[in-house]
């Protein structure tokens, strides 16, 4: 592997302008695979930025040390869900995403791929969004044309183009462990800003994210091969799904080599969990998918966002292959485990006692707090982060009356309390039982040190959630 000086193609601080230039009479004649390119795919990209802590100036939260970053996205699914490189999100304080038609969103973290730098985050859209086009990235060849389209140094929704120099490059980032590994190489003009945007083909499909550009070098970038990008989509999307309701389906992806009779499909059921939904309704195992519901399934990434919606009890169409033969099958959902968050009090209210603060977790030299955040994860089920007051003053105003900050769940562990109640990822936890979630030692004392003593008094314990700015009461079950 050879590790170069590369940076990545994203945040700097800029002013934009923007010029608009009268078209001329004679669009039809100046058309190109370029022009058809950009129209059929500029809506589906946006444009992310927010402030960021400056870490290499020693900047903290609290010290106001920030920057202004940016990037570009992919719409990914109409209802809101965009693919970007984490390094374009990661450590913002609040992900600000304007998409083409000039409408402005705050953004939410939903997943993230460390080892290939990918995100997903999410907006909650007016109206539906218009999601990219997906090409393949296994047969791209040095030499044919290629464009991008993002917001270099804030110029909003720009276009270059180019060509694919070189396919499958290991590249390492400079003071760091990423790799960029099946990298594609091209000499499309990426600067600052384009980083999470599309690399596109002569048919205005998705062919790659642009990730980074070679420091000092003039038109050497690269982009994530867009097939790798679909299978991390497709994972992180999954989970979001896994959260929700239980199917039973494992799916995998048949490659182009592999067609032979079946050109057509390409998801062939591997596996069927016992007793669950999908195989009480009798799909088998070696079935090829097609369809679920109105969602033509191409890849496994339509798998998932076909299922994003499906809550317990609902039935759906599975359009499948079986020994060359057509039929649709009814599926009806199920709930992830015990009680769903659907079923989640509206009207709850957080209890009027006095938040438990930090200077209530007894100081304890043989558990250090990575030991207290163990048994949040062995008890609780979570893992988390905590919002500033700040942030949370001006996110939340509508609900400072009742709660004074909370805590970013981001992970939930399979199975346990968490999960069977329906938290996400994303959730904001502002108190379980009478305490307030507002520090770290918070989380610690409920969920680690009183979690045996309210276990001993209680089959349950009430947690207030806020999603989409909405507060819920969520039943946690101790026992």
């Amino acid at each position: 592997m050879r590790t170069f000086s590369v940076i990545s193609a994203s945040f700097l601080i800029v002013s934009c302008c923007f010029l608009t230039f009268c078209a001329g009479s004679s669009t039809e004649s100046r058309a190109n695979w370029a022009t058809e390119a950009y129209k059929k795919s500029c809506e589906s990209v946006v444009f992310i930025q927010g402030d960021k802590v400056d870490e290499r100036r020693g900047g903290t939260a609290d010290s106001e040390r920030t920057f202004n970053g940016m990037g570009s996205g992919i719409i990914i699914d109409e209802r809101g869900y965009i693919i970007t490189n984490y390094h374009v999100v990661k450590d913002i304080r609040q992900i600000q995403v304007k998409t083409y038609d000039e409408k402005d969103y705050i953004g939410t973290l939903v997943g993230k791929d460390t080892d290939t730098d990918l995100a997903l985050i999410k907006i909650n859209a007016r109206t539906p969004l218009r999601p990219i086009a997906f090409g393949r990235s296994h047969d791209l060849m040095p030499g044919e044309a290629c464009m991008a389209i993002g917001n270099p140094y804030g110029y909003l929704f720009s276009l270059t183009d180019g060509r694919i120099s070189a396919i499958n490059r290991e590249v390492g980032v400079n003071d760091s462990s990423l790799v960029y590994r099946l990298a594609v190489q091209t000499n499309t003009a990426i600067n600052p800003g384009n980083s999470g945007g599309p690399l596109l083909n002569v048919h205005g499909e998705m062919i790659g994210i642009n990730v980074a550009i070679r420091q000092g070098a003039t038109n050497i970038a690269f982009a994530t091969p867009v097939d790798q990008v679909v299978d991390v989509a497709a994972k992180l999307i999954g989970e979001v799904v896994k959260q929700q309701t239980a199917h039973g389906i494992t799916v995998s992806q048949i490659e182009p080599t592999d067609y032979n009779a079946i050109k057509r499909f390409i998801l062939r059921v591997e596996s069927i969990e016992s007793n669950s939904p999908a195989a009480l309704a009798g799909i088998q195992s070696g079935d090829f998918l097609t369809g679920i519901g109105k969602y033509d399934l191409r890849n496994k990434l339509d798998f998932y966002r076909a299922l994003i919606d499906l809550r317990a009890n609902e039935e759906v169409a599975f359009s499948l292959v079986r020994n060359n033969g057509q039929m649709d099958i009814p599926v009806v959902f199920a709930a992830k485990r015990g009680e769903v968050f659907a079923q989640r009090n509206v009207s709850a209210q957080p209890s009027s006692a006095a938040p438990r603060t930090a200077s209530n977790l007894p100081s304890n030299a043989a558990v250090s707090p990575t030991q207290w955040d163990r048994l949040v994860w062995e008890n609780l089920g979570i893992r988390y982060t905590v919002m500033p007051a700040q942030e949370f003053a001006r996110t939340h105003q509508q609900h400072l009356d009742k709660f004074d900050g909370g805590i970013i769940v981001t992970a939930v562990r399979e199975g346990s309390p968490a999960e069977e109640v329906g938290i996400f990822i994303g959730d904001l936890i502002v108190g379980i039982g009478p305490w307030s979630m507002v520090t770290e030692n918070d989380v610690r004392w409920v969920g680690g040190m009183k979690w045996k003593e309210l276990q001993s008094e209680s089959e349950s314990i009430q947690a207030d959630v806020i999603r989409d700015d909405t507060h819920y009461g969520a039943k946690i079950v101790l026992k």
